[in-house]
């Protein structure tokens, strides 16, 4: 056994003996459900989509890295016995079935950004209208080159930036974008990040980012935050955190009628939902909410509250899991960007599905 240590340690200082291992560390920033997009092997032909088919839509950013073993008598002085060198950072919109197979990239959108995105909060938000087959990315905590709204085609082109944040006193914030059906407008949450503490609004612009007005305006108590809009796109449910009047409202799209999702259930000083990221199911009836589950939009009953059990990792199956940041589509509750992995629950609360994780690969 001595002799064996001995001949590995000696060949870890044998001149021109190569011990370096190329790695990518892949995250999953956000997804959203679309329809099913077939690209075409022609040049400049445009995709063609299914109008009964849906897929997942995601971005992935993807960091490239170089592992060297340290020589011997280095990690004696050093805390690890393995040296990194980084290759850059590339981000990429992509596609999978709602099963988590065929994994395809798309379009690399960003390439050595200033700075990689989080992923232990919520730092990215996409949504996909269905009518004009586009995207809407928002992207918070990131380089000066990545923040902001970003709009583009399902099929990576015509990305571009719609709102910039402006610097100086006042450092805008942009988060949850949703689109109305039509694709006219977006609404979003804005957050003024220059001011103490920060202040949480609800806006609304329309395609090209033109048109921006607020809907409502957040206070130092009040926050109007995670906007999505109804499948007819009348409504918008919204979170509001305030230590008063907190919860799960509505609002029409014109800014008019907003109001407190009731909540027949409750009780004492918080006869309320107290959820957040709120989604709409497709037929518009109901609202899914972390920590509301699912509630009747017109009565405010809640009909399903639970935590699905994992079905396909066997060191997590049999496990229960929390719903966290869904998009609601025909295919069930989809859930991204914490942690930087997707997943996907059931319409019943009763089942989740890994459809991909963070994770660290050899490149061969």
């Amino acid at each position: 056994m001595k002799n064996s240590f001995f001949l590995a340690a000696l060949l870890l200082v044998i001149p021109g003996v190569s011990f370096a291992q190329e790695f990518a560390n892949i995250e999953y920033l956000c997804a959203d459900w679309g329809p099913a997009m077939t690209l075409s092997t022609k040049t400049n032909a445009p995709p063609v989509f299914s109008e009964t088919e849906d897929e997942v839509y995601f971005l992935k950013q993807v960091g490239r890295f170089t592992r060297k073993m340290r020589p011997i008598l280095e990690p004696l002085f050093s805390n690890s016995p393995t040296e990194d060198s980084g290759h850059g950072i590339s981000i990429y919109l992509c596609k999978m079935k709602p099963d988590g197979s065929e994994k395809t990239e798309i379009k690399e959108l960003w390439k050595n950004p200033n700075y990689p995105i989080g992923t232990q909060d919520q730092s990215t938000w996409m949504n996909v209208n269905v009518k004009t087959h586009k995207i809407v990315l928002s992207v918070l905590y990131a380089g000066s080159d990545a923040t902001g709204l970003w709009t583009m085609n399902l099929d990576g082109s015509e990305f571009k930036q719609i709102i910039r944040p402006e610097r100086g006193e006042k450092l805008d914030g942009f988060d949850h974008p949703s689109w109305t059906p039509d694709g006219q407008q977006i609404v979003f949450e804005e957050i003024m990040r220059g001011m103490h503490p920060q202040r949480y609004n609800l806006a609304i612009c329309n395609a090209t980012g033109g048109e921006f007005h607020r809907l409502l305006n957040g206070t130092d108590k009040i926050k109007y935050t995670q906007p999505s809009v109804s499948p007819d796109g009348t409504k918008i449910v919204y979170a509001v955190i305030s230590s008063s009047n907190g919860g799960l409202w509505i609002i029409d799209t014109d800014g008019n009628n907003a109001h407190l999702l009731p909540n027949p259930n409750g009780t004492g000083k918080r006869p309320h939902h107290g959820g957040i990221y709120p989604t709409w199911s497709p037929d518009g009836t109901k609202i899914f909410a972390m920590s509301a589950g699912i509630v009747d939009v017109v009565t405010g009953k809640q009909l399903l509250y639970g935590r699905p059990v994992v079905q396909n990792m066997p060191q997590l199956q049999g496990k229960h899991a929390t719903v966290v940041m869904p998009h609601w589509g025909k295919g069930g509750l989809l859930c991204s960007g914490w942690g930087g992995g997707i997943q996907l629950a059931d319409e019943r609360l009763e089942k989740l599905w890994i459809l991909a994780t963070s994770d660290l690969e050899k490149v061969e």
